[in-house]
């Protein structure tokens, strides 16, 4: 008997461990034949995220579930089979007995939650720092009815209203979102990304990395300069620097790596040249996308900021925290010098230091606030627009608010709606981060018929009149290549877009989304604040007095003097129009 049972126990062993043995060895010669490369971050990571959320036993995902499953069926089966073959005896058919048991009992009590919940519990874990902003809750917005139906009172100091589903929903009474304004930035992406095109098209196997191209505010109001990463790329070019843009002028400004201050490593690169490779090794639990690289010029050294995350266990799944920022710098061996920091506050660097790929990840997350039925049945949420202006640029934007912090600020239309309307804004601190912590996620809905609420269309057709009339220095802009792009708020009802062509930001206009203010359209050159809702197109560029103008723009301003004489000359006269 003792030969039996330990033969029985042999195969069950064998059933149960090949595949954890196989996980196993694989992962070990990973390690050992490719050591230091990223994929052996990516393997541990596939592991927690299919099989072990909080790294051990103590739960399971739905995936493991089902393998448990399958192996007490498995295992019933052959010690059934055994039985049936006089190999066994009655303790050999109640152990099968007792694997259909716990087949059914894993079946019936731990795989439906962790399989059914398991979208949702994204839902919960971003949910726990999101709160919605309402200027009234008496007025409910229509957007808003699904999430505080049958909502209950809060405690009146976080949360005024909470919301009745399964998933957390703290709603606040707060009308401040009228308040805020955003300092306005100098160009386009689309005309930043050809500028640093242009700064690294000089050097064989370097070229900018679009994902890291980031706007850095300046000291004072309405200043900034766009920069981008000159990666390299293969297995022999590091990174060759970090190039800045002003926005004004025709090149870029380039800081470089140099003999005494060098990284031998590029983001792009292979082998031994693999920047990534390299974190992934010193760091192997902190995870990042390409969209949360960036680099500043730091008295003419670039410095790469990377702001990461962290990957942990939430009941029977993964999901993403905050992880603070790595620091990267170099040095005359070229060995990157790199920093963890777990906690930044704002101002100790110049630019975001919460990865943006988090807070998109907290935006989808909202959808979940009135529960799966909602979610599912009726769209409740809200997302980015999918608008022909903002192609290059969805969101989420990096902006300066009048408290001179960072947020990244995302206009957002009705999810499930073909509607441009944009009638709420998800709004996150950018500038600081606590390691393992999530930073707050507030999304303002706007009440409806708030004449702040406004649609790209009618946006877009108020510009589009504007740029195209008699009296606009770009008559033939559209006609000739050029286009508008990205319409970024800058607070109430005022907003800027962008006249690109060639790449290139020949002129902005700021307009109001009621209206009231009149479009008022600027060459490409420094920002200048946006006129107050109501008053008149202010005097600026060539409507300045002529003392008051420098030689470089008082030449400027006779060409554009003479190109209107011109089309003046040659336009057909214009036909009165009817009285009345």
């Amino acid at each position: 008997m003792g030969d039996r049972w330990g033969r029985h126990l042999l195969v069950l062993g064998i059933l149960w461990g090949w595949m954890p043995a196989l996980g196993w060895l694989l992962w070990s010669l990973s390690r050992w034949l490719m050591p230091g490369l990223k994929f052996n971050q990516d393997l541990a990571s596939l592991v927690q995220r299919w099989f072990f959320p909080h790294g051990d036993l103590s739960a399971l995902t739905a995936l493991g579930w089902l393998w448990v499953v399958t192996g007490l069926v498995i295992s019933a089966i052959y010690l059934t089979a055994a039985w049936d073959d006089g190999d066994g005896d009655g303790g050999t058919l109640a152990l099968a007995a007792l694997c259909v048991l716990l087949a059914l009992a894993v079946a019936c009590f731990l795989l439906p939650p962790a399989f059914w919940d398991n979208d949702k519990d994204t839902g919960r874990h971003y949910g726990a720092t999101t709160v919605f902003h309402l200027p009234d809750l008496t007025r409910v917005p229509g957007s808003m009815t699904d999430l505080l139906q049958g909502s209950r009172p809060g405690d009146g100091k976080n949360c005024d209203r909470l919301g009745a589903h399964d998933v957390h929903a703290c709603v606040k009474r707060d009308a401040s979102f009228s308040g805020l304004r955003w300092e306005a930035r100098t160009s386009s992406l689309a005309a930043a990304r050809t500028a640093m095109a242009n700064a690294a098209s000089p050097v064989q196997q370097v070229d900018v990395l679009d994902d890291s191209v980031t706007y850095l505010w300046g000291e004072t109001k309405d200043s900034g300069r766009w920069s981008g990463l000159l990666d390299g790329s293969g297995d022999h070019r590091p990174m060759y620097g970090v190039a800045e843009w002003d926005g004004t002028t025709n090149t870029a400004r380039i800081c470089r790596f140099d003999t005494s201050y060098r990284i031998n490593r590029a983001f792009s690169g292979t082998q031994l040249n693999s920047m990534r490779n390299l974190l992934a090794e010193r760091y192997p639990a902190l995870h990042y996308e390409s969209t949360d690289i960036w680099g500043y010029c730091q008295n003419d050294r670039p410095v790469i900021v990377i702001p990461v995350q962290r990957q942990i266990g939430y009941e029977s799944r993964t999901v993403m925290t905050a992880g603070g920022v790595l620091v990267i710098r170099g040095s005359a061996s070229g060995r990157p010098a790199i920093e963890h920091r777990g906690r930044v506050r704002p101002g100790e660097l110049p630019g975001p230091v919460y990865p943006i790929s988090l807070v998109r990840a907290q935006r989808d997350a909202v959808q979940w606030a009135a529960g799966r039925g909602h979610r599912d049945r009726s769209g409740f949420g809200f997302e980015r627009t999918d608008f022909r202006t903002q192609a290059e640029n969805r969101g989420e934007y990096l902006l300066r608010g009048a408290d001179r912090r960072l947020y990244y600020v995302t206009p957002m239309t009705p999810r499930a709606s073909r509607s441009q309307s944009l009638i709420a804004y998800g709004i996150a601190p950018a500038d600081q981060v606590d390691d393992r912590r999530l930073n707050r996620y507030h999304v303002h809905v706007l009440a409806d018929g708030d004449p702040a609420v406004a649609s790209l269309n009618t946006l877009n057709a108020q510009a589009v009149a504007h740029i195209s009339g008699p009296s606009s220095p770009h008559p033939n802009f559209l006609n000739s290549g050029g286009s508008l792009q990205e319409f970024l708020p800058l607070g109430g009802e005022m907003w800027r877009v962008y006249g690109v062509q060639n790449g290139q930001t020949v002129f902005y206009i700021d307009l109001s989304a009621t209206g009231r203010t009149e479009p008022r359209t600027v060459r490409g050159q420094a920002a200048a604040p946006p006129p107050a809702p109501g008053a008149g197109p202010a005097a600026t560029g060539c409507g300045r007095p002529v003392a008051e103008l420098s030689p470089k723009e008082l030449a400027d301003c006779l060409g554009r003097f003479a190109d209107e004489l011109q089309r003046r000359a040659t336009a057909p006269p214009a036909t009165p129009s009817p009285r009345g």
